[in-house]
C-alpha cells in the first residue's frame, strides 16, 4: 500500500525544497531578505530649475563644439620655394620651425615621385630618436594611418613638393586654397621668386601670401613685400599678403614621424600610391572627398522621354526636340501662330572630331617653290588666328613635323603625309613617342604650360588622291586625330593650299 502522506513531488520541488533547506541551515532560520522600494519625499521635486536647465544644455552645447572642434581638419598650406635651389629643404624647416613658435604643433608633408616624408615641429618638444621612421618601400596603410593620427595634434600643415612642374604635382596644387611663397630679401631671389610664381598662375589663384627669408630688419621686408606685391596685381592680376618674417627660433624640436623611399622596387615607382594618399587628405581637409570616375559613352543611361518626342531609324538618328513657335504680326483678324518643326542630327561619337572643318574650304598661301611638309606646316600654323602656338621641339622621327599648343593648352602634333602615305609609319612614332614623353615636353618648355594631362592631339593632312587609302581608316574613327584633305593650287604665279574636310 503506497504512503500517502509523502506523494511523490516533482523534481524541480525536490530540489527547492533542498536548496531551501540548505540556506535556512547557513542562515539559522533567519527571515528571507526583502527588497524596499526607496521612500517617496515629497519635499524635494525631481524637475530641473530653469538654471539647471540652462547649465545642463550648455554642457551639451560645449562638448558638441569640441567634438567639432576635435575633426575639423587643419589648415593646409603649399610652399613655393623651388628657386632657392639646393636649399630648399632647409629653408622650409626653418619656415615650419617659425609657424610652430606661432601657432603650436605643425606638421610638415614632403611628397615627390620616389620619397614621401612626414615631420612634426612643436614649440619645448621632446627629441625622439625613430630607428623605424625610415623604411625603404612605400607602405600605403602606414603612410595613411600616420597623416590621420598626426592631424588630431597638428594646428597647421605645411605642403612641400621639390618638383611642382610634374603633373601630380600640379592637380595637388589644385587642391590647396594657400599658397606661401618663400623668398630671400636680394634682389637675385625676389626675381626668382616671382618668375617661378609666374610659371605657376596658370593652375589657378588660390590665397597668396609672402614669407621673407634672412630680412635684416622690418623696413627691409616692407620693401621687399611691396615690390613683389605690386608687381604680382599689375602683371599676374594676383593679390600678395604678408605674413611674418621668418625667424629661426630655438624652442622648437623637430622630429621625423615617417619617412618612405621607394628607391630600388621601380614597380612601387610606377605605381606612385603617395599622390593619391596626399590628394584624399587635402580633400578631407576641404571637406570634400574626390573621386575620379571614368565614364564611357556606353555607361550613358538616356532616360525615356515623353511620347513627343520621335526617333527615325536612319544611319544619322534624327530627334524630334521641340516646335518653335513664330508669332505672326497682329492684323485685323489675328492669323494662327505657324510651327516650324527643328530636328538636331545626332552623329554616331566616332565620327566626331576635335577641331571641326569650316564648311567653306580654306584657302592658304604658301611661298613660290618651297611646297615642302616643313612649308606646308609652317603656313598651317600662322593661318591659325593664334590658336596654335608653334613649339621649337621636333619630334625625333619626323622632324618636319611641328609640336603647337592650343588655348587650353593641350599639344598638338601637326604633320603632313607625303603622296602615297610613305611616311605616315614614321609620322605615327612620332606621335607615340609624343604620348610617352608629353610630361618631359612640358617641363622643357615651362613657358607654354602645357597640360601633360590631357592627350596629345595629332593633325594630320593628306594629299586628296590618299583620302581613300584603308589605312587611314582607323584613323578618322580616333578621337585625338583629326585628318584634313589637301590640294596644291596655282595661279598667276602664286602657289595656294586648299583645305577640305576629311
Amino acid at each position: 500500500m503506497a504512503d500517502e502522506t509523502n506523494p511523490k513531488r516533482p523534481l524541480s520541488e525536490i530540489s527547492h525544497l533542498f536548496l531551501s533547506s540548505v540556506r535556512d541551515k547557513q542562515t539559522g532560520n533567519a527571515p528571507k531578505p526583502v527588497r524596499k522600494p526607496p521612500t517617496p519625499r515629497p519635499d524635494i521635486s525631481i524637475d530641473l530649475t530653469p538654471e539647471e536647465f540652462a547649465q545642463v544644455f550648455a554642457e551639451q552645447e560645449a562638448a558638441a563644439q569640441m567634438a567639432s572642434h576635435r575633426t575639423a581638419a587643419p589648415k593646409v598650406s603649399a610652399v613655393i620655394g623651388t628657386h632657392l635651389n639646393g636649399k630648399l629643404f632647409d629653408r622650409v624647416k626653418e619656415y615650419a620651425s617659425s609657424l610652430a613658435d606661432q601657432h603650436g604643433r605643425v606638421g610638415l608633408i614632403e611628397v615627390d615621385a620616389s620619397e614621401f616624408r612626414l615631420m612634426l615641429f612643436e614649440r619645448n618638444g621632446v627629441k625622439s630618436e625613430n630607428d623605424l621612421a625610415t623604411i625603404e618601400e612605400f607602405d600605403t596603410r602606414l603612410m595613411t594611418e600616420a597623416l590621420e593620427e598626426l592631424s588630431w595634434d597638428v594646428e597647421r600643415w605645411i605642403l612641400l613638393l621639390p618638383s611642382p612642374r610634374t603633373p601630380e604635382a600640379r592637380a595637388l596644387l589644385r587642391d590647396v586654397e594657400h599658397w606661401v611663397l618663400l623668398s630671400t630679401c636680394d634682389h637675385d631671389g625676389v626675381v626668382a621668386g616671382y618668375r617661378t610664381l609666374k610659371g605657376l598662375a596658370d593652375l589657378h589663384r588660390p590665397r597668396l601670401s609672402l614669407a621673407l627669408l634672412d630680412a635684416h630688419n622690418e623696413p627691409e621686408a616692407t620693401k621687399v613685400f611691396k615690390k613683389l606685391s605690386s608687381v604680382c596685381q599689375q602683371f599676374l592680376n594676383w593679390p600678395l599678403e604678408s605674413e611674418p618674417e621668418v625667424r629661426a627660433p630655438e624652442n622648437v624640436t623637430e622630429n621625423l614621424v615617417l619617412r618612405c623611399r621607394a628607391t630600388r622596387d621601380k614597380a612601387q615607382i610606377a605605381n606612385a600610391p603617395q599622390w593619391d594618399i596626399v590628394s584624399t587628405f587635402l580633400g578631407k581637409s576641404k571637406g570634400t572627398t574626390t573621386e575620379i570616375k571614368e565614364t564611357r559613352v556606353a555607361d550613358i543611361e538616356i532616360p525615356a522621354q515623353e511620347p513627343v518626342m520621335s526617333v527615325e531609324p536612319k544611319a544619322t538618328a534624327k530627334q524630334h526636340i521641340a516646335d518653335v513657335v513664330i508669332p505672326q504680326p497682329v492684323t485685323a483678324e489675328p492669323a494662327p501662330a505657324v510651327k516650324i518643326p527643328v530636328t538636331v542630327s545626332m552623329p554616331s561619337p566616332a565620327a566626331v572630331t576635335i577641331e571641326p572643318v569650316a564648311e567653306n574650304n580654306d584657302v592658304i598661301d604658301l611661298p613660290a617653290g618651297e611646297v615642302t611638309p616643313m612649308s606646308i606646316v609652317h603656313a598651317i600654323l600662322q593661318s591659325c588666328g593664334g590658336k596654335l602656338i608653334e613649339c621649337p621641339v621636333k619630334p625625333p622621327t619626323c622632324p618636319e613635323a611641328s609640336l603647337a599648343v592650343g588655348r587650353d593648352h593641350r599639344i598638338v602634333l601637326v604633320a603632313v603625309a607625303k603622296q602615297g602615305l610613305s611616311d605616315l609609319r614614321a609620322i605615327g612614332r612620332g606621335y607615340q613617342w609624343l604620348i610617352e614623353n608629353r610630361g618631359l615636353v612640358s617641363m622643357a618648355m615651362p613657358q607654354f604650360s602645357i597640360d601633360a594631362h590631357q592627350l596629345p592631339q595629332l593633325r594630320l593632312l593628306v594629299d586628296q588622291s590618299d583620302m581613300t587609302a584603308e589605312i587611314l581608316q582607323p584613323m578618322l574613327q580616333a578621337s585625338n586625330v583629326t585628318v584634313q584633305a589637301y590640294r596644291k593650287l596655282r595661279w598667276g604665279g602664286k602657289t595656294g593650299l586648299l583645305l577640305e574636310a576629311a
